[in-house]
């Protein structure tokens, strides 16, 4: 297997947490990679919503992922969200890096107005999570800002990259420290207290290892099935 973990840049005028935790996991690449039991590659993205396609679908041809984790910032969740659904819409409540804001159209003309995210066992995935001291939940609203963008192309995308491609998107809460520092996205939002970066990247190996010990359960089960 091998795995394909994107973040974005800079955002609303200020520093983005799923940034900070992308260097974090590049720093512990071999490790992770020990982990994962396969390659990992990772990708960090401009919040441009007309440049966000070409540069996931360079990240994907390079790295040639069978699962792809995608993260991004959600300053309104005070724990770790799963997204399962991508809807066909672009909405920007707030700028991206070009200053394009408010309704911008379809991701993409005519294509389906919902997709599901393929990646296997969210539910377990949030459980195993949790169960490492660090809150987690499946969630079915990813926005419709670039996290919702991006997971509706990994889905599309994915049929075509490869049989096994599995996608999902992790929306990460504020830093405690972007919220100390009162960043544009922290401003108003009173009593969050934030996560840290080490429990961010702790839940991170702790979904990996989970969907690595379910594939290899179902995988045995496939193979003990067709023997008999």
């Amino acid at each position: 297997m091998s795995l394909l973990i994107t973040a974005f840049g800079r955002f609303d005028g200020g520093p983005n947490c799923s940034e900070r935790l992308i260097g974090r996991l590049t720093r512990d690449r071999r490790a992770l990679a020990a982990l994962w039991d396969g390659p990992v590659a990772f990708a960090t993205f401009e919040v441009d919503s007309e440049m966000v396609e070409a540069a996931f679908a360079e990240a994907v041809a390079k790295a040639r992922p069978t699962h792809v984790l995608l993260t991004g910032q959600a300053a309104s969740r005070e724990t770790l969200a799963l997204e399962r659904v991508a809807v066909n819409r672009r909405d920007l409540g707030v700028p991206d890096a070009r200053g394009r804001t408010g309704f911008i159209g379809p991701v993409r003309d005519n294509g389906p107005d919902r997709r599901a995210a393929t990646w296997p066992d969210l539910n377990g995935a949030a459980a195993a999570v949790s169960a490492e001291g660090v809150p987690a939940a499946v969630s079915d609203d990813a926005g419709t800002h670039l996290c919702n963008q991006t997971l509706y192309l990994a889905l599309e995308a994915g049929p075509r990259a490869d049989p096994a491609f599995v996608a999902t998107f992790l929306h990460l809460p504020l830093l405690p420290e972007q919220i100390e520092a009162q960043i544009p996205q922290a401003v108003g939002r009173d009593g969050i207290a934030g996560m840290k970066l080490d429990d961010m990247a702790r839940a991170v190996r702790a979904f990996l290892v989970h969907t690595r010990r379910a594939t290899r359960r179902r995988q045995k089960t496939h193979h003990n099935e067709s023997l008999a």
